[in-house]
């Protein structure tokens, strides 16, 4: 299975957004910056080759950029200078410095001072800068850059989880015939999933998928069409799930997917769209027709993950019996 990454240095974060970052968090530490330096305006800014985007602003009445905010690769802004050297910049006073006299931020909106520090992703690339900007002149203490340094360290920790949590998904260990996670591949990247939906506050499921009858296929058409379904189903569910979600097999028929789940209707939704998927890739395939249970348990913030799996296993179990009557 061709391994997939799990944030692009190149595209804008609020244009594809990614469901292990928590956006709440990063808009406290933003607003925080701002009110420990009394400040009226904080930032977020990414770069990419396109340019540069607010990707977070304080929200304050006097800060005059909102989130989204666009500005071209070629602007004079106090964050391509970051960009450009990978270092820190204060400037204390841009209106006595003439090298900022075109940077609109000052000519036309009237900012005075700048202070900002580089944020970089988890391979050193840069990914744009966390900023305060002043109307006024101003005297930052070293206790200040400090302070700026450290809070832009609870930025950079989220994007080294989405490093980590790649990274993990790369070596985890795969099924040699499905091509997904096995059951050790499955329970490295749960795990670390459940503990980042935990910090961030998301709602995971957990779907346990067996399929119908497997015994009937194997007996009447082979084992080896008995294999070609159980890779059809492995690829019906890795087209099902957002890159963040984890599949895995975890023995003989068993599939199990770990998957974010706001409300109980986009349960519903994605059990339906899995059913239909896999009519519609039999049918493709020209494969006898089978069917498959599906069973699920919502993560818990003290569950262990042997009880999700558990649960979810009854929970299918259950569900196949009471069809069998």
């Amino acid at each position: 299975m061709a391994s997939q990454k799990l944030y692009h240095t190149n595209r804008f974060l609020l244009d594809n957004p990614n469901d292990l970052i928590s956006i709440d968090k990063w808009q406290k530490t933003v607003n925080l910056l701002a009110q420990l330096f009394e400040a009226p305006a904080g930032f977020l800014v990414q770069h990419t080759d396109k340019g540069f985007q607010v990707t977070i602003a304080s929200q304050q009445a006097s800060n005059p950029y909102p989130a989204g905010v666009f500005i071209e690769p070629e602007v004079n802004i106090f964050c391509r200078k970051i960009v450009e050297t990978g270092k820190e910049l204060y400037v204390a006073n841009a209106h006595v410095e003439p090298c900022w006299d075109t940077n609109p931020e000052v000519k036309n909106d009237g900012f005075s001072s700048y202070l900002g520090v580089p944020v970089f992703w988890p391979d050193g690339r840069c990914f744009g800068t966390f900023c305060v900007m002043d109307y006024r002149k101003t005297d930052y203490q070293n206790s200040y850059l400090e302070l700026i340094r450290h809070l832009k360290e609870i930025l950079e920790a989220d994007l080294s989880l989405l490093g980590l949590y790649s990274e993990m998904m790369q070596l985890a260990r795969l099924d040699d015939l499905c091509g997904i996670n096995n059951r050790r591949g499955f329970r490295a990247l749960a795990e670390q999933r459940i503990k980042l939906s935990i910090r961030n506050g998301s709602n995971l499921v957990m779907l346990y998928v067996d399929v119908d009858e497997f015994k009937r296929i194997n007996d009447e058409h082979g084992h080896s069409l008995g294999d070609e379904v159980l890779k059809l189903l492995a690829k019906v569910l890795k087209q099902c799930i957002r890159v963040t979600d984890v599949v895995g097999r975890i023995g003989g028929d068993e599939f199990v997917l770990l998957t974010l789940c706001h409300t109980e209707q986009d349960l519903i939704v994605l059990k339906a769209r899995i059913m239909q998927a896999i009519s519609d890739a039999i049918a493709a395939n020209e494969l006898p027709h089978f069917s498959v249970t599906i069973g699920h348990k919502t993560v818990k913030p003290s569950d262990s993950l042997e009880r999700v799996l558990a649960c979810a296993d009854q929970d299918m179990l259950a569900r196949k019996t009471r069809r069998a009557y």
